[in-house]
């Protein structure tokens, strides 16, 4: 026992701060162990309410964490990989799998002493962090969070200080806990308090379970901090939905609404529920009360939130169209912009999480890229002054945004490769940044070659059919290629002879081009065709060359490896 003092205080922090991280090391460890298989999953076993909510609950409980389940869902519905419904059913069934980590923590840590063990698993484990096999060291990363998890709850339970000896808060929790409905709503919100300052849910009940075990708080008012606990775990869920877009903004309030009406509506029935689960323990379980005695409390207050998720997930999934249909009002409804990073920076832990993710960003950069070469096709067949002004603008634009994200997934993608992530896993993200290196290429290119129709507009340099037929064969190769590009990034596939089909004969387009370019000498020896003017589209079929070379490369990208990624 410790006295209430700073220094008390700092160790209450410290055992909560090791929980956070025990948690955190255990959950990622799953996720490195099982992530493609859970990636599966969530893509593939969302086929309707009941088998969404039992992959939410499955994942959750695996992971040993609904924050990382929900903050994923809301990236895959971001991603479009996931729909909205699917994501429902995953969300409520997410939070009755947290359920699991709470009966967990409360077997495990407080109802059995297993503290003796923990650093000899910690021993056991140690060594495998540092053989080259990943699964040996992903399970040893597992084991060591499990280590932690259970060290930081004994540290916790003996760093709270009893109640009896801290006299000045036994009154001051008198006085706030003597004030019936309002009480209730006080510690609710502390609860809530509490989970958004340290971002876990399982941690903050950890706390409420081992101040109620000591005798700080009642049953009743350890009850409603629960609830206030619940509700402020989906705190990290909206934070991580502010960089996506409409569609995750809407898992994300789904998640709030379905915590927040749970609470509203459970709040009014504490006084018939908390002497149910008494009943309950004292007649059926044969153990002692727990609005009597607090070391009945951790299991009391177990069920109880295992029944306030049944609670709240019976309604959800039998209303579940509705409850999506109000969620969706609460989100006010606006232009996307187009430069916006949809996908990435969404939370996900590892490097398989968060391919698919990155992938989806490409393939919006390849989109814009697209893009480009059709206003290049536009412009180069006629424009009027006005449109081609207003072309102009879009292209800096686009080429502003292309570069802008450029670097942004560059970093996402170079931060996937310092994760600890699977063979193939690291063979695709080296495509994906090769990729990414060589849109950039493509980009500069482009912005070269609208600079050079700039110059040629200006000074009054035309093109004759020769010149705008050869430039328009190469932009609809390039508009080809982009086209397949998408497809084979939107399938997730590399796979040996992927781009074949493509429809490009290079040798049979190069002699093509060359018998244009010998007329086009002709012309121009004949007097029909200014220097200028051939001067600039020689330059202009040297950059449309150049990043047709580069969008063949993409290409070969998906030809090196026969991989698929699920």
């Amino acid at each position: 026992m410790v006295e209430l003092n700073w220094y008390g205080i700092l160790q209450i922090i410290g055992a909560l701060a090791l929980f956070i991280y025990g948690m955190k090391v255990m959950s990622e460890g799953v996720q490195r162990i099982a992530s493609i298989q859970l990636r599966d999953a969530l893509q593939r076993f969302t086929q309707n309410k009941f088998s969404s909510f039992l992959t939410g609950f499955i994942t959750s409980a695996v992971i040993q964490s609904s924050s990382a389940t929900t903050i994923m869902v809301v990236s895959f519905v971001n991603d479009g990989i996931v729909s909205l419904f699917a994501a429902t059913g995953i969300i409520i069934g997410a939070n009755l799998g947290t359920g699991v980590t709470v009966w967990f923590v409360t077997i495990l840590g407080f109802e059995f002493n297993l503290f003796t063990f923990c650093l000899p698993l910690v021993a056991l484990a140690t060594p495998f962090i540092y053989v080259q096999n990943g699964k040996y060291r992903q399970w040893a990363e597992t084991v060591i969070g499990f280590a932690l998890l259970l060290i930081s709850i004994q540290f916790l339970k003996s760093v709270v200080p009893q109640l009896q000896h801290q006299t000045e808060i036994m009154a001051f929790l008198g006085k706030l806990g003597n004030h019936g409905i309002y009480s209730i709503l006080i510690f609710a919100i502390i609860g809530f308090i509490i989970t958004a300052l340290i971002q876990s849910s399982s941690a903050a009940v950890a706390l409420t379970l081992t101040m109620c075990l000591n005798g700080f708080l009642s049953f009743d008012i350890a009850a409603a901090m629960v609830l206030g606990e619940n509700l402020g775990t989906t705190l990290s869920t909206e934070i991580a939905s502010w960089v996506g877009n409409q569609e995750s903004k809407k898992a994300a309030r789904i998640h709030l609404l379905f915590n927040l009406l749970g609470v509203i509506l459970f709040l009014p029935f504490l006084p018939l529920i908390l002497p149910m689960i008494e009943w309950l323990m004292v007649k059926i379980l044969h153990m002692a009360s727990p609005l009597q005695d607090p070391k009945a409390s951790p299991v009391g207050l177990a069920i109880f939130y295992s029944l306030f998720n049944i609670f709240c997930a019976i309604p959800a999934l039998l209303f579940m169209g509705r409850f999506i249909k109000l969620a969706s009002r609460t989100i006010r409804h606006k232009a996307e912009e187009d430069g916006k990073l949809f996908f990435i920076d969404t939370g996900i832990n590892t490097a398989d999480l968060s391919l698919p993710v990155a992938m989806q960003e490409i393939v919006l950069q390849c989109q814009r890229v697209k893009q480009l070469n059709t206003m290049l096709n536009k412009i180069i067949n006629f424009t009027t002054e006005a449109e081609f002004q207003d072309q102009i603008r879009y292209v800096r634009e686009y080429i502003t945004i292309l570069q802008e994200n450029q670097r942004a997934i560059n970093t996402y993608l170079i931060g996937m490769v310092e994760d600890k992530s699977s063979l193939v896993t690291s063979k695709q993200i080296k495509s994906l940044l090769n990729i990414n290196l060589l849109i950039e290429h493509i980009r500069v290119k482009y912005e070269n070659l609208y600079r050079l129709l700039v110059d040629k507009r200006q000074q009054r340099i035309w093109f004759g059919p020769t010149q705008r037929s050869t430039l328009l064969h190469r932009i609809n190769d390039a508009a080809m290629m982009l086209k397949r590009i998408i497809q084979l990034l939107q399938s997730s596939t590399f796979i040996r002879s992927a781009s074949r089909g493509v429809g490009l004969d290079q040798s049979e387009k190069n002699l093509d081009y060359l018998e244009y370019e010998k007329e086009l000498m002709v012309e121009l020896e004949r007097g029909e065709m200014k220097l200028p003017s051939v001067v600039t589209y020689y330059r202009m079929a040297q950059l449309m060359d150049s990043i047709n070379e580069e969008l063949r490369s993409i290409l070969n990208e998906f030809i090196e490896e026969t991989v698929k990624i699920n």
